[in-house]
């Protein structure tokens, strides 16, 4: 481990602070260092005349120079610009409204100016986390914002009582007729430390010329490598891409920080592929533990380690992250204890629903992500037991957090406290007007899934919590079987909510997620209901998979068993669950007779992520897979995968993003990313495909499907076109996200990369906005699961 880092975790106390993040090493810092070519200024200091304002607030001009906006933390009433009353008292993400400064630069010859540059101190007492929302209009030939609302803003997170240097690179947006600036102030509330007021101090505001860095595509920076900027394993396959006319490469090794000896020399392979043309640097050969960077001409990469304990520090960022999102607790530096006015009700009493982990930068809460993250963290921390005991304590110790909260909400009928839509710090006070309802229901799914998750946590818990573990098994042999009823009686059911992340579950998923938790509970208790139940639903998992030889690709799954619409995600993502569902149901029933027949579809599901992965190469990102166009006519899987998405405007765009991607003939498709609209971000994903790659690699000892799970890895920690590691802190070339309401934190992870329109390219314009850059808790759990196999 890193001397630096371990310090670190000692300071922290092994993370009951938050890790404090290293600010040198981010995107932000590295953009500040480059040249100005020109710059405009857009406001002399002197009048408010260009501005205009929206919302409950006062500005004033001070000293000659500076735009002084205040407003307050919250207010007593929802604002008319906000949903509702009667909408917010049940979530749906109120906030007590904005104050907006507009500062109209209509007319101003703005030159080449390609980034927003200005100056801001947020004079905010007891905020923890001061943000500033930027946007700006676009009147050219390419509106700004666009329809979703996504192209235009950029919210940034801000230290609290000093001047922060601010930049916006937004080349890659439409900027050739900007007509208005804005900057926006949101009122979210107050958490304990917050005080009444919010005062914002803005100046020097700029258009300023730079170089812009690469955003869009497949090739990288020109004389630039991207790499794993955390490390990569001790064996298997180690390769990094470049944009160089370099022939050869080497790999030198450090210690102390001092060069100590070249350890490896290669030749720059030169590979053409559907996307471009690359240059593959691969050392493989390299299997001695230790610190190194890559260099060729005149190009030196930043550090990254080779060893077999690559994602230690990795595993201790992301938990910290979860330990910032808890909900319900004081978090030191954070936040405090939140949200103990939303209340969920059911047969006459309540509780608060409060406890686990928010959603995402919004603070929502679904009990579904809690359980999932619980399940990766207590898989991965059981594999660092032996070699790293106080972060599996640690890992256990946060995992029992999410586990109390998934056990609390239980009514002990079927019926659990599921969801709210929020996104407000709440004053904690029950009975007045920023009161949020949580949803509370019975699906089959939800039900399914905590029932593995709590078989999983008795068994992971039996050395740790003896009680607590009789507890986990206790409530998912009830889980299940209310799950079963309630799917025997209702079959697939439609959304209570259209926020609820699990609303798109197919037939499929269903019988998969009832089959991994049979097989899990089985494997425990011996109980022969369970077996039964475990056989039952792997059959029905197989009778949805795609077998054939006539097509371009086969094991892949289908909604149901009709095979007329082939499972796909667009945000949320479960693409594990099939993999997940027939490898533990062939480990628990290892006698059955139709084990054969569930270890063909794991070995067929795994030969169709092999087929994927060459229409990302040399990237080694898992694409969304394989599609049908006759899909775009299938209305009602549509708004199930898409929620809120008009459907007669966007099939025609469903189409044309199909046609972006990869023909396969006969009205097959293989798309990059996922056909999406509004919500975006691809995190998710991969790494549940990814997550399939290494259960399926793990059960048959498959090298190379061990590999393409690594890749999932490697991508998120900055082996693609931009460099950047999508994990803040960890690595290099990290930028902020869209946090919301709890600031930059250590670990945290975005949606993901998008596409931008209807293109099959990636695309990660510098801008933290929903959805792509919002700070979200699935991607940490998926690397959790994925990392558990690997390590």
């Amino acid at each position: 481990m890193d001397r630096q880092f371990k310090n670190n975790l000692i300071e922290s106390l092994y993370v009951h602070y938050p890790l404090k993040p290293e600010y040198d090493k981010s995107m932000e810092t590295y953009n500040l260092k480059k040249p100005v070519l020109s710059s405009v200024s857009l406001w002399d200091g002197t009048s408010l005349e260009p501005w205009s304002f929206d919302g409950e607030g006062e500005v004033q001009v001070k000293d000659g120079k500076i735009l002084l906006l205040e407003t307050k933390s919250r207010a007593d009433h929802w604002p008319d610009n906000e949903v509702r009353a009667n909408d917010a008292a049940a979530g749906l993400y109120a906030t007590f409204g904005s104050y907006i400064a507009k500062l109209n630069v209509k007319g101003l010859e703005l030159g080449k100016g390609n980034r927003i540059w200005f100056k801001i101190r947020p004079i905010c007492p007891g905020l923890h986390s001061p943000i500033v929302r930027v946007g700006f209009v676009n009147n050219g030939v390419t509106k700004i914002p666009d329809v979703y609302s996504r192209e235009g803003f950029n919210a940034i997170n801000l230290k609290n009582n000093e001047w922060n240097t601010c930049t916006w690179e937004i080349d890659s947006i439409a900027h050739d007729a900007i007509e208005e600036l804005s900057f926006n102030i949101h009122r979210y509330g107050k958490e304990v430390s917050t005080g009444d007021d919010l005062r914002f101090e803005l100046c020097d505001i700029q258009l300023q010329e730079v170089k812009p860095g690469v955003v869009h595509g497949w090739q990288c920076e020109e004389e630039e490598v991207v790499y794993s900027t955390t490390g990569y394993f001790t064996d298997g396959r180690k390769t990094a891409i470049a944009n160089t006319s370099a022939k050869e490469f080497e790999i030198v090794k450090e210690e102390d920080g001092l060069e100590k000896e070249v350890a490896y020399r290669g030749q720059i392979e030169k590979v053409e592929s559907h996307l471009g043309s690359f240059r593959v640097l691969e050392f493989s050969d390299l299997k001695t533990e230790g610190t190194y960077r890559i260099r060729f001409g005149n190009t030196v990469s930043e550090r990254f380690i080779i060893g077999n304990d690559v994602l230690e520090s990795t595993l201790w960022k992301l938990t910290n992250f979860m330990y910032c999102e808890r909900c319900g607790y004081p978090v030191p530096n954070c936040h405090g204890t939140c949200h103990q006015d939303v209340i969920a009700e059911h047969n006459g009493v309540k509780l608060v629903y409060a406890g686990g982990w928010h959603d995402a930068a919004d603070v929502s809460q679904q009990t579904m992500q809690t359980a999932e993250i619980l399940d990766a963290m207590i898989a991965s921390a059981g594999k660092v037991k032996e070699s790293d005991p106080m972060l599996y304590r640690r890992m256990m110790e946060e995992a029992n957090w999410g586990l109390d909260f998934v056990l609390r909400m239980r009514f002990g009928d079927g019926y659990r406290a599921s969801h709210a839509a929020i996104r407000r710090w709440t004053d904690n006070f029950i009975g007045n007007m920023d009161d949020c309802e949580a949803d509370v229901h019975n699906r089959s799914f939800e039900n399914f899934v905590f029932a593995a998750v709590e078989a999983g946590a008795g068994e992971a818990f039996k050395e740790l919590d003896q009680e607590l573990a009789w507890k986990c098994v206790d409530a998912a042999k009830e889980d299940f079987r209310f799950a079963d009823e309630r799917f025997r009686e209702a079959g697939v059911e439609g959304p209570y909510h259209l926020l609820e992340h699990t609303a798109g579950s197919s037939l499929s998923q269903y019988y998969a997620v009832a089959a991994w938790a049979a097989g899990r509970i089985y494997k425990i208790t011996g109980d022969s209901y369970f077996y039964d139940k475990a056989a039952e639903y792997a059959d029905k998992v197989i009778s949805c998979q795609e077998t054939r030889n006539d097509l371009p690709m086969r094991g892949f799954f289908y909604r149901d068993e009709t095979k007329t619409h082939i499972v796909h995600f667009s945000h949320q993502a479960r693409d594990q669950v099939f993999a997940m569902a027939l490898a533990e149901v062939c480990g628990a029933l290892s006698e059955h007779e139709n084990k054969a027949v569930w270890e063909d579809g794991l070995k067929l599901h795994g030969e169709y992520l092999k087929g994927l992965q060459k229409y990302t190469a040399p990237y080694g990102m898992l694409p969304a897979g394989i599609h049908h166009i006759s899909e775009a006519d299938d209305q009602e899987a549509f708004h199930v995968v898409h929620p809120k998405v008009d459907y007669e405007r966007e099939r025609i765009n469903y189409v044309e993003q199909l046609k972006q991607g990869t023909d396969l003939g006969n009205g097959y498709y293989v798309r990059t990313f996922p056909v999406w609209f509004s919500y975006r971000g691809n995190s998710a994903i991969q790494l549940s495909m990814g997550k399939a790659a290494s259960i399926i690699g793990t059960y048959f000892g498959d090298g190379e499907l061990i590999e393409i799970a690594r890749e999932q890895l490697y991508w998120t920690l900055g082996k693609n076109p931009f460099g950047q590691s999508l994990i803040y802190g960890e690595g290099n070339h990290y930028g902020q996200e869209y946090t919301a309401l709890l600031g930059e934190t250590v670990g945290e992870m975005p949606v993901g990369v998008q596409t931008r329109g209807n293109e099959d390219l990636p695309y990660w314009p510098p801008a933290n906005i929903a959805t792509y850059r919002e700070v979200w808790t699935t991607p940490p759990g998926r690397f959790m699961w994925v990392a558990a196999d690997l390590i």
